[in-house]
């Protein structure tokens, strides 16, 4: 089995009180016994030189939820010459840049030769510090506030993309705390816990 990763995560110690978030790739090439979550491995994701961001680089501004909204673009798509996963990245609608790629070589079997599953979600790890907030720290009861994800399009092996039309099983380990909408029209919304209501 092999899996890559994708995605923004929040500096540890963050709380409510801040926003900062970090470009992170993260490739398991062994069936989750060895992981490589930055550039520092001897293999791993290589970055493009001249890319517009490095992994680790703080994302800034951050989305507010009474004021402006920032977007991420994060694409990735298998380059039919090399077989290297290559790692796009996009800000506030720029079109997405090339900043990595994962070899075909750090794979064996499954995402040497394609993707057979795709997952699409986040994680808070608190510890015993507190609460820690997903996204904006709204849960998705209120749309205009809480964090999403949007137009979520899987890209075939021809390069042709197609909107996610429709919702699959969801978990959330504190269902208390933490929620997630329906996926609708390629779109959902996850949040929590710091602020309930406007």
């Amino acid at each position: 089995m092999g899996t890559s990763r994708s995605g923004m995560r929040k500096r540890k110690g963050v709380r409510c009180s801040s926003g900062q978030e970090h470009e992170e790739e993260e490739r398991e090439a062994d069936g989750y016994k060895h992981a490589c979550i930055n550039t520092n491995c001897p293999t791993g994701f290589q970055p493009e030189a001249g890319a517009p961001i490095v992994l680790g680089d703080v994302i800034e501004p951050v989305s507010q939820p009474k004021g402006a909204k920032q977007t991420i673009t994060i694409k990735v798509i298998k380059d039919s010459a090399s077989g290297d996963w290559l790692v796009h990245y996009g800000f506030n609608q720029g079109h997405p840049r090339l900043i990595g790629r994962y070899p075909k070589s750090l794979f064996t079997g499954g995402l040497a030769d394609r993707a057979t599953h795709i997952n699409i979600g986040g994680a808070v790890l608190a510890g015993n510090t507190g609460l820690v907030p997903m996204g904006s720290g709204y849960l998705p009861s209120n749309d205009s506030m809480a964090a999403a994800f949007s137009n979520i399009e899987i890209i075939d092996r021809n390069g042709k993309a197609s909107l996610l039309n429709h919702d699959f099983p969801g978990y959330i380990n504190k269902a208390d705390t933490y929620s997630v909408s329906p996926v609708i029209n390629g779109q959902f919304f996850y949040g929590g816990p710091c602020r309930t209501t406007t």
